[in-house]
């Protein structure tokens, strides 16, 4: 709900601020005018040329896109970087649990590899492919998820891919041999390399430098915790855990 409010708060600024170009643009012509008036008649034939060159330049260039700027990057209630603290910490902390459930995925399964290479009547070698294929997606995706974050905004991409991430892992769960768990644990790496690859860039999007340096180590160290607490997530052995 927030990302809906987020943009139609945008799409109202944007049709704001192009009505008020149209008025904009007639003001400068206005002035064009005036400056020929008062230029010696060689000289405003020059200006006429040249300004109805640069109006049809920019007519052709801008006819088809409507161009996005902050208007005060200090003070412009848009920017993320002048949301509350609050808020922006409470964004941080549901980034972090995001990184550090996504990571842990990755390593949680090889804890049971003796027991799922019985139960698929695989080798251990080739159980580690699940692990293995799981790290691939994350790479193969890492490739899409950033432009795709650049071109959507942060937060869809987020949301779509946790989506999916849940639905892989549940796939994942239940898979009813090794070639369906393989699949899966690559689906469940590709809708995961959203949040372990672009949080650097929500950290950059929410702090300037300054409060970044005491972010960015925060996020660095959450992405390695899952991995490091997939060694004491289980209370039993592997060997007893039923696929």
């Amino acid at each position: 709900m927030l990302s809906v409010r987020q943009y139609r708060k945008i799409g109202k600024d944007v049709a704001r601020h192009v009505s008020a170009g149209a008025d904009g643009r007639a003001i400068a012509r206005g002035s064009i005018d005036a400056k020929s008036a008062d230029s010696p008649p060689g000289d405003s034939e020059a200006i006429s040329a040249t300004a109805g060159q640069d109006k049809e330049k920019k007519d052709d260039d801008d006819s088809d896109r409507i161009w996005v700027r902050l208007e005060d990057e200090e003070n412009d209630p848009l920017n993320p970087k002048n949301w509350s603290l609050l808020s922006r910490s409470k964004n941080i902390a549901v980034l972090s649990l995001l990184i550090f459930v996504q990571a842990w995925a990755g390593g949680a399964e090889s804890m049971a590899n003796a027991k799922a290479s019985a139960e698929f009547g695989v080798s251990k070698v080739a159980e580690n492919l699940s692990t293995a294929m799981y790290l691939f997606g994350i790479g193969s995706g890492a490739l899409i998820a950033g432009p795709v974050s650049e071109t959507v905004g942060r937060n869809p991409t987020y949301l779509v891919s946790t989506f999916c991430f849940l639905f892989f892992v549940l796939g994942s769960a239940m898979a009813p041999n090794f070639a369906a768990q393989v699949i899966c644990r690559y689906l469940v790496g590709l809708a995961s390399s959203a949040t372990l690859s672009i949080n650097g860039g929500s950290v950059r999007d929410q702090f300037r430098p300054v409060k970044r340096s005491w972010v960015f180590p925060l996020i660095a160290w959450v992405n390695v915790t899952g991995e490091i607490f997939t060694q004491f997530s289980l209370p039993f052995p592997p060997s007893e855990i039923r696929c």
